[in-house]
């Protein structure tokens, strides 16, 4: 068993660029977050997750949180100086790293998704990490949406990464698995070389909460173990899927009459477009959001295409409500099923509610 996770992680940290890789249960990488550690309470956290902001507020203590109105540079500094307020170190508690305790650090992270938020924004990651690092920030990265097929955030700068591994399980596992990566702490040779004292800090931290890579103190059942190897086996070919299944949806709804509004990174209109094309990898992800003039709720309800019921990361392309069965918004994931089995159901979705048969 030991054997078996210490080989899948050390495979996924090596597509990943890491120094190291922990595989830990957890229901998603916000629940995970809050309770490595990793941020402690004197710290300051500021986050663009403009789609997941209640879980923040659920998880952490609010007077540690600020939200950033846009994942660039600016609007987190902006949200960082608007939050900037003393916090007070709790006596007697570990501070958010490995240090001795009763002492504080009062460190700030940045949190970001690769591909998140409402309408998909692709940050430029290598300018929030330059940022970061000038400014002494540590920058934490959830890779769930493009995964690390689509998107290496430790290569363009990040601390440390985390990522839901329910599509590179292809959708089989029991409970979700997040990989926990760290960047290396050194970097380069000679005159290049490069310390990264906040990714020593993290990979310390990580080691005393989590144990050595490869021999976490978290149990992992053997047949989650199982279905992660073989879907780490077919993976390249898997993504490619769902990447090209979604730009070909998201094409489809971009010419019908009766959607709103479709965001998809490579979409002309897009807020990231160029921005997408040098941080992304093998396309522009699997995701796709669109706005109908109807309740998200029935249209998903009418659509045989929704899947709500299949599993995450899985074969089937799902959708769901993005902010909720009354809001107009859908969040779509391309499967490797056939696309233009999807585009028909949307159609005939469409034509449902664009223009009802006569009574």
């Amino acid at each position: 068993m030991r054997a078996a996770v210490a080989r899948l992680a050390e495979d996924i940290a090596g597509a990943s660029a890491a120094r190291a890789t922990w595989l830990v249960p957890a229901r998603h990488v916000p629940d995970l977050l809050s309770k490595l550690g990793l941020i402690g309470r004197a710290d300051r956290l500021v986050v663009f997750a403009d789609d997941f902001t209640d879980v923040f507020l659920e998880r952490f203590p609010r007077q540690i949180l600020s939200f950033a109105s846009a994942p660039t540079p600016e609007a987190f500094r902006r949200a960082q100086e608007a939050a900037e307020r003393p916090v007070p170190a709790v006596s007697g508690t570990p501070a958010s790293y490995a240090h001795a305790p009763g002492r504080s650090a009062e460190r700030t992270f940045w949190f970001v998704n690769s591909i998140g938020g409402r309408g998909l924004r692709v940050p430029d990651l290598r300018v929030l990490a330059q940022e970061a690092t000038a400014s002494g920030v540590v920058l934490v990265v959830d890779n769930t949406v493009a995964s690390f097929f689509c998107c290496r955030p430790l290569m363009l700068g990040a601390t440390v990464c985390l990522e839901s591994l329910d599509r590179a399980a292809a959708g089989a596992l029991e409970r979700t698995l997040v990989a926990v990566s760290v960047a290396p702490a050194v970097s380069g040779r000679g005159r290049r070389r490069r310390v990264n004292p906040p990714a020593e800090d993290a990979y310390r931290l990580l080691t005393m909460r989590l144990g050595e890579p490869g021999a976490q103190r978290c149990p992992i059942p053997a047949a989650d173990l199982a279905a992660l190897a073989d879907g780490l086996a077919t993976l390249p070919e898997r993504m490619q899927a769902h990447v090209d299944h979604a730009r070909a949806i998201a094409a489809y709804l971009a010419c019908h009459h009766a959607v709103a509004e479709v965001a998809y990174p490579v979409l002309a209109g897009h807020p990231d477009r160029g921005t997408a094309a040098t941080v992304l990898e093998h396309g522009f992800g699997p995701a796709v959001d669109f706005r109908l003039p109807v309740e998200a709720g029935a249209f998903i309800d009418a659509c045989s295409a929704a899947n709500r019921t299949a599993l995450a990361g899985g074969a089937a392309t799902r959708m769901s409500a993005r902010d909720g069965a009354e809001a107009q918004f859908i969040r779509l994931f391309a499967g490797t099923d056939d696309p233009l089995d999807i585009v028909d159901s949307l159609d005939q979705a469409l034509r449902l509610f664009c223009n009802p048969p006569e009574p």
